[in-house]
């Protein structure tokens, strides 16, 4: 005996893609995930090269000095 009668998976599938909701929700989902991971890693990305920007631009302005 099955677990979930065939029938009845299909039809709450069924009733489930139908729904103008649930689908909005889907697809705003598939859309946003991706662009904030993509985000977050260009924004870490800009972090360390705005820091490293800025590392120079101070060892420009204090150079080491020769003994």
């Amino acid at each position: 005996m099955e677990v979930l009668n065939q029938e009845f998976v299909q039809g709450i599938l069924r009733i489930t893609w139908r729904n103008p909701a649930f689908m909005a929700i889907a697809i705003a989902l598939i859309w946003l995930i991706p662009q904030i991971i993509i985000r977050r890693i260009m924004s870490r990305n800009f972090e360390k090269i705005k820091v490293e920007k800025q590392k120079l631009k101070i060892q420009k302005l204090y150079p080491k000095t020769l003994k």
